[in-house]
């Protein structure tokens, strides 16, 4: 994303207040404002005040502004007057964390992109971002941990290694199939099984992920490929497993209306949610390749 970088140093004469400690930065801690004020108001607000709050930069949808000379402390991590939060960390606060929507989301990457110029600037690596949580109890970046803090971690990756997925080859509404391979969601739970191999509806992109539909799981754009079209060729399937369920709708949470057993072979006519479809109309299998084995 482009976005605009400001400065609005706070006077000499507040250091005491602000930032009253030199500073050698030793990485990167990341906050969400838990309000809806732009990057330029949040900074703003806190040079003229007289609370012993304060951050570096502000990120927004549009700018960066920054408020404390990164060779001055920040009052950010409540960690104290001591703590390794507050003494060593470049404070970054991304804004319109309250109420979500494009505008955060918008914010995020611009957050993401700008943390890994600070990284490749310095010579850092990734293990250098930090967020609040990390010095004391605080749930923040409140929306961005809901989110999940590998997938901005990630984001991070992205932008230090020159992809931005600003212009994604997947659309909404496109299929796609999850790569063998992928082994987390991009919220980083385990990736369940019957995923792996399936074919999915895209119902959004954000960044460097996709939501998927039936599932409604985030997963890394890394580990999905694009099905151009349903195909419509049939393909035929041995059972390797004892007894395998045959399902009523394309859903392995749907009524089990039979079963089929080791050795048979049946024709799939079509493919959903790791799910084939029986020529015979009766219903569903599972298509992971622990229970069946495709046939040439």
């Amino acid at each position: 994303m482009a976005y605009v970088v400001k400065k609005n140093l706070v006077s000499t004469d507040r250091y005491s207040i602000k930032c009253p400690y030199q500073m050698e930065p030793q990485f990167v801690v990341v906050h969400n404002t838990a309000n809806d004020a732009s990057a330029e108001n949040e900074v703003a607000y806190m040079i003229r005040n007289n609370n012993q709050v304060s951050f570096h930069y502000a990120v927004d949808d549009k700018e960066v502004v920054q408020g404390l000379p990164i060779t001055r402390n920040a009052w950010a991590c409540g960690d104290g007057s001591s703590g390794n939060g507050n003494r060593k960390g470049i404070q970054v606060e991304i804004c319109y964390s309250k109420s979500g929507g494009i505008r955060f989301e918008n914010a995020e990457k611009n957050a993401a992109q700008f943390i890994a110029s600070l990284l490749k600037e310095r010579g850092w690596s990734v293990d250098k971002v930090k967020k609040h949580q990390d010095f004391s109890k605080k749930y923040c970046p409140h929306r961005t941990l809901d989110k999940g803090w590998v997938s901005f971690v990630n984001m991070v990756k992205n932008f230090m290694s020159g992809n931005s997925y600003e212009e994604s080859s997947v659309r909404v509404g496109e299929r796609v199939r999850v790569k063998e391979s992928a082994k987390q969601y991009a919220t980083g739970e385990e990736m369940a099984w019957f995923v792996k191999g399936a074919i999915y509806e895209v119902n959004q992109v954000a960044g460097n992920k996709v939501l998927l539909s039936d599932i409604m799981s985030w997963v890394w754009l890394d580990d999905v490929a694009l099905v151009n079209a349903p195909s419509k060729a049939c393909l035929q399937v041995e059972i390797i497993c004892d007894s395998l369920n045959i399902r009523e709708k394309a859903d392995f949470n749907s009524k089990i209306v039979g079963t089929v057993k080791r050795g048979e072979v049946f024709t799939i006519v079509a493919e959903q949610n790791g799910l084939g479809k029986l020529k015979s109309g009766v219903g569903y299998i599972s298509m992971n390749p622990k229970y069946i084995k495709k046939r040439a």
